[in-house]
């Protein structure tokens, strides 16, 4: 399937419910409306979409720019498009962006058991600089990642 990424201004976000429909299908722990507005609308927002030819919502990275700080909140694909290279083009596109912008580190956080996003991750260089023991309400431990970036430097290929 053809499909392409873009930053999206959290102002010119027209498309708040169908990201609201994607982020509760692609997260175990959906997010309301009103949760996600808040993650768009927020300072220092950062939205990523990739969309089908047909216009249809693929994926999304959420996160917020602090200073020289990038926290990735969510990053989310459509059940039936993953493994295709759409979560890791949607994070390249925002970590090169903002890198360009001064961009120092990025960090996130993710359960230690999600073997995919895991692999996903140490391929964009991210390492594990810390755990948070029984974080997650199943009682999984969160892995707090992060990726010093620096200008000119690409990102590893895959």
């Amino acid at each position: 399937m053809e499909w392409h990424s873009r930053s999206v201004k959290p102002s010119n976000l027209d498309l708040l419910d169908e990201l609201t429909s994607l982020v509760s299908a692609s997260s175990e722990h959906g997010w309301s409306t009103a949760a996600v507005a808040g993650a768009v609308e927020g300072s220092g927002a950062r939205v990523r979409l990739a969309e089908g030819g047909d216009g249809v919502l693929l994926g999304f990275v959420l996160a917020r720019r602090i200073v020289d700080l990038l926290e990735i909140d969510l990053v989310g694909v459509r059940p039936g498009h993953r493994r295709g290279g759409i979560a890791r083009s949607l994070l390249v596109g925002l970590i090169e962006d903002e890198t360009a912008a001064g961009l120092a580190e990025a960090q996130l956080e993710l359960a230690a058991s999600n073997d995919p996003a895991n692999a996903l991750y140490a391929g964009l260089g991210f390492v594990v600089v810390g755990r948070r023991t029984r974080y997650y309400p199943d009682g999984d431990d969160a892995l707090l990642l992060s990726r010093m970036t620096f200008s000119g430097r690409s990102i590893p290929p895959q």
